[in-house]
């Protein structure tokens, strides 16, 4: 499948949390209005579906944090671009065992895909498999896995890492607000600051301010706001 283009216009720049928006100081600039989604898919499934019924938007943005697969491809305080985003919330199963939603629905059932391709934001350039530096902040391209309920431990990460290999972060609304933009035919992009490993629940070694100001500095020139 080819990446979708984003659309010149008006664009929805998306965040989960207000501690999110607020360590981004996130306010409208330019063509782009901030909003809050909520926290987890069906949260920010709602909210997106509500503000893309209520007003047209060109494109839409969502930003954040999420927990590294792959900390040698995604190293804490790096950001990943989304190329794609796969759903790991609704199915049959955990981590090695998950059977996805789109192999476990009836035959004739029309139910959204389980990857969804991610368009690109304004400023990125694809870049193949390497990690560029913007703003002085390592940026990469790469798949994204939405969970409901995030891996408890290293051991059930790597499981999650078996089953779907190409995902390098963790996250908790991508997909769920890729399926409400595909209904409103907006495309959507992703990018995600890497705060921790996933799995890891031993928050001392969590970098979420360190990961949110990288995401931050770099942020403009990949929503091609920058100088």
């Amino acid at each position: 499948m080819t990446r979708a283009e984003s659309k010149p216009g008006s664009g929805l720049l998306l965040v989960p949390t207000a501690l999110e928006r607020e360590r981004l100081a996130l306010v409208d600039f330019g063509r782009w209005k901030v909003s809050l989604c909520g926290m987890g898919p069906v949260a920010a499934a709602v909210e997106v579906a509500r503000r893309l019924s209520s007003e047209p938007f060109a494109a839409c943005v969502l930003v954040g944090l999420g927990g590294s697969r792959d900390l040698a491809r995604a190293p804490i305080g790096s950001l990943v671009v989304g190329s794609l985003v796969r759903n790991e919330a609704v199915g049959c199963g955990h981590d090695h065992d998950f059977v996805p939603l789109g192999e476990m629905a009836p035959a004739g059932e029309t139910v959204p895909a389980d990857a969804l391709d991610l368009a690109a934001p304004d400023g990125w350039q694809a870049s193949g498999a390497g990690t560029r530096l913007m703003e002085g902040v390592a940026v990469r391209e790469g798949a994204l896995g939405t969970v409901a309920s995030t891996s408890a431990s290293l051991d059930q990460a790597g499981g999650w890492a078996r089953r779907h290999p190409d995902v390098l972060v963790e996250e908790m609304e991508g997909h769920a607000v890729a399926v409400a933009c595909l209904a409103a035919d907006v495309p959507l992009s992703i990018v995600r600051a890497v705060s921790n490993e996933a799995g890891d629940r031993e928050k001392s070694r969590w970098d979420i301010i360190g990961a949110l100001s990288a995401l931050g500095r770099a942020l403009p020139a990949l929503l091609g706001a920058g100088p």
